[in-house]
């Protein structure tokens, strides 16, 4: 079974040079998914993240290497990670909603509130918006117009690459004006924010909602990376599945975080390196959430980053913490572009299976 990508053919990925001054559409994606969003809302539950990471392979300059020295493992560096045009861009929600009623579908348009101009992040059917000196913030569910919740101000002199949940918020009617929630059953708790920074200290930062606490958690992590001797963690890419988070380091370390006894801890790390099999000069990897199970896209590129000559899939493996190639995804298929990812079955939207 091979992957393909569109039409099978090599595609480029449209990154512009220059960010533009006008509203960027969200989510960038084919006029079928989006059709059946507009009709569906629930489906934005299956778009996770908010893009890609690319990376590219190093090895160390020969003039730092001994002639007794062990075979180093190569290294990986992030491709753009200090000029990410991502942050420069406003955004409007490129998604005619529908209302449903009897016989008929009432449609309601509507692009993106004046104040939550820039997304960074989609999880769990939830935008993070923030305003335009990115201190501040909010969840906000775009197919319910008025359901925002706000987040405590950030602190901009920590970098901020982007935001996921643990899982998805209970439902209740939440005012900005108040810090705690209403009366819920205890299970109905336990789902957090993450704003993952991109460098090793502080490594990431948490907010728990519905426990007394009146800001961001920010996290150190002293781990040393596996993959690369004398280096601590780095961490790059990450997604929430099942109350934990998952976090994939610039090495590909996989690393799961718990909330336990009101600290983040990890609590686990992964069985092998996510890294692509095939040989390849730069890569950019997706992770998402497709029906109960975590997945890992590697777009691989042996030229140019703006052409894919490859496509490889790999399943986490939850037990073993292993991933696992993936050779079919039967009538899945999968969507990745600079701004989401999305899995949708493919008879749904009358497209080919198995493909990116």
């Amino acid at each position: 079974m091979v992957l393909e990508t569109e039409k099978g053919r090599k595609f480029s990925t449209g990154k512009e040079a220059t960010p533009s001054p006008n509203p960027k559409p969200w989510p960038n994606l084919p006029p079928q998914p989006i059709s059946l969003i507009a009709i569906q809302p629930s489906l934005m539950q299956n778009i996770t993240a908010l893009g890609g990471t690319t990376k590219s392979w190093r090895l160390a300059p020969a003039c730092y290497r001994k002639l007794d020295d062990k075979p180093r493992m190569p290294q990986l560096v992030e491709i753009n990670a200090d000029d990410d045009k991502r942050s420069q861009h406003s955004h409007k929600i490129d998604i005619s909603f529908h209302e449903k009623y009897f016989l008929y579908y009432k449609r309601r348009s509507y692009q993106y509130r004046d104040r939550w101009i820039y997304f960074k992040g989609h999880s769990h059917g939830q935008l993070v918006a923030l305003t335009g000196d990115l201190s501040e913030f909010c969840l906000w569910e775009p197919e319910e117009k008025y359901n925002t919740r706000h987040l405590p101000s950030w602190d901009c002199n920590l970098p901020f690459k982007f935001a996921t949940l643990s899982s998805s918020p209970p439902d209740w009617n939440f005012s900005p004006k108040y810090t705690k929630l209403p009366s819920l059953p205890k299970h109905r708790y336990g789902c957090n924010v993450m704003v993952l920074t991109g460098i090793c200290s502080p490594a990431f930062a948490f907010f728990r909602w519905g426990k007394d606490q009146n800001g961001w958690i920010v996290e150190n992590y002293t781990l040393t990376e596996p993959y690369a001797s004398n280096h601590r963690m780095q961490f790059t890419n990450a997604i929430g599945f099942q109350g934990k988070f998952y976090a994939l380091s610039l090495q590909g370390s996989l690393a799961v975080l718990e909330d336990i006894d009101s600290c983040f801890q990890i609590t686990a790390t992964g069985a092998n390196r996510a890294v692509p099999s095939i040989v390849s000069r730069q890569f950019r990897e997706y992770l998402l959430d497709s029906n109960g199970e975590i997945f890992l896209v590697f777009l691989i590129s042996r030229k140019s980053i703006n052409v894919v000559d490859d496509v490889e899939v790999f399943r986490l493996d939850i037990c073993k913490f292993l991933w696992v190639k993936v050779e079919s995804l039967g009538d899945m298929m999968f969507f990745v572009e600079d701004e989401c990812c999305m899995s949708l079955s493919a008879s749904k939207v009358g497209c080919r299976d198995n493909c990116i």
